[in-house]
């Protein structure tokens, strides 16, 4: 179920009452809703939510708006009624006062979100590899970070998994993977591109042209995620440097700046965040439900006509102008044990890697010493475009190409899945 809307109107006061999800994908059309009822010049709009089974940060976005709208217009808009589940998303963000009709506010902004102090400058000297500059590198200072692989990609994409893990994220959590923000249905039915970045979870829906979901951790607010198969571990790398083209270079190649890093650490696979902006992303996103695979007809079933129906692969870099923040996971060689089932052989390259970028309208990114957690939330308070599961292709001719940056910052550590697929 998506999102229905009753109108109901009682003593010149309208109240929609709405049934389903309030998302990415629904928050638009509340907000519409509202703004007809603006139109139609009723100044008093109370919203139903006692059916409302599930609110992300973009549907948050969208009440907001639908508050922003009626004020601008001289009327009002306020929850009148809200579920259990929406009442404890309004309360861990500390919005209850704000939304919710009868309520006395204390601010009028949401809590802010927690982010770590930014660090001074660091004092490493510039290193150079190849074409790629990096920018006061402080090279990791604790032990690998802990990840889990759940799930089996061959699996998931072959239509033999139904059920997902779900895991509560912390502030620090990361991860990627084909999964969803957990709200009660099955893994398959849901599950997508998905990104988690210091806490941040963005999630595609398999549909096309799929609006991108998302939970941003707000005052007590955390993600939950049900990963069909994917990967996540916890903590904010504590290697890090910023990047840049070097020499007469135009811009970064993805995979040039990853053999950089690794370059910068004696590790066997490492757990990577890069937040750049963007020349171009070469990518694929799913763009149908899992669970409807089987047979001859999955994501992997070796004809381009099928795989056509559940992928769309950018034909070209795409989202140039933009800026992204990736995810990922890198190891030498093509992996061991279940990580070898994660990541894939990158072209002309010795190392293997599974990497997600979330994409954003453009923000220009400070030279060096960047705070991870800040930028992502400075980044997520514009409405994310794309989740995109990034891949390589640079065959003459008829390939996509290779993602490039021109400029930002990375995050690096030694990566420990428990089963000696990573030594620091």
């Amino acid at each position: 179920m998506d999102l229905s809307i009753e109108r109901v109107e009682h003593d010149g006061v309208v109240v929609l009452v709405c049934t389903g999800r309030l998302d990415a994908e629904t928050g638009d059309e509340l907000a519409g809703a509202v703004a007809d009822e603006l139109r139609r010049g009723y100044h008093a709009i109370r919203l139903d939510l006692a059916a409302t089974t599930f609110l992300s940060s973009a549907g948050i976005r969208g009440l907001f708006e639908t508050q922003r709208s009626a004020k601008a217009a001289g009327a009002s808009c306020f929850i009148r009624r809200a579920s259990p589940v929406v009442k404890r998303v309004l309360d861990l963000t500390r919005l209850t006062p704000i939304l919710m009709e009868g309520q006395a506010p204390q601010s009028t902004q949401a809590a802010p979100i927690q982010a770590s102090p930014v660090q001074a400058a660091p004092t490493a000297t510039d290193v150079t590899h190849g074409t790629v500059k990096l920018l006061g590198v402080e090279r990791p200072t604790r032990a690998a970070l802990r990840g889990e692989i759940l799930g089996l990609p061959n699996d998931a994409v072959a239509g033999r998994a139904a059920e997902g893990v779900v895991r509560s994220l912390s502030r620090q959590g990361c991860g990627l993977g084909l999964a969803s923000i957990a709200d009660g249905q099955a893994a398959a039915a849901r599950a997508g591109e998905m990104a988690a970045i210091a806490g941040a979870v963005f999630h595609r829906p398999p549909q096309p042209h799929a609006a991108i979901d998302y939970i941003v951790p707000t005052g007590d607010l955390l993600a939950d995620v049900n990963v069909l198969a994917g990967l996540t571990w916890e903590g904010i790398p504590t290697g890090r440097a910023g990047f840049e083209p070097a020499g007469d270079e135009p811009f970064v190649r993805l995979d040039d700046l990853i053999e950089a890093v690794l370059a910068e650490t004696h590790a066997t696979t490492i757990a990577l965040v890069v937040a750049g902006e963007v020349r171009g992303l070469v990518g694929a996103e799913l763009i149908r439900p899992l669970g409807e695979a089987r047979g001859g007809d999955t994501p992997v079933a070796g004809s381009r006509d099928v795989a056509a129906t559940w992928l769309s692969f950018s034909r070209e870099p795409v989202y140039a102008r933009h800026t992204a923040v990736i995810a990922g996971v890198v190891t030498r060689g093509s992996g061991a044990g279940l990580l070898a089932d994660f990541v894939r052989p990158v072209p002309d390259r010795d190392f293997s890697s599974h990497c997600h970028a979330v994409v954003f309208p453009y923000r220009p990114l400070r030279r060096g010493g960047l705070d991870l957690p800040a930028t992502v939330a400075d980044l997520a308070a514009s409405t994310p475009l794309a989740v995109l599961h990034l891949v390589a292709d640079p065959h003459p001719v008829l390939g996509s190409g290779r993602s490039e940056l021109a400029r930002g910052g990375v995050w690096f550590a030694p990566l420990d899945l428990g089963g000696g697929e990573a030594t620091a």
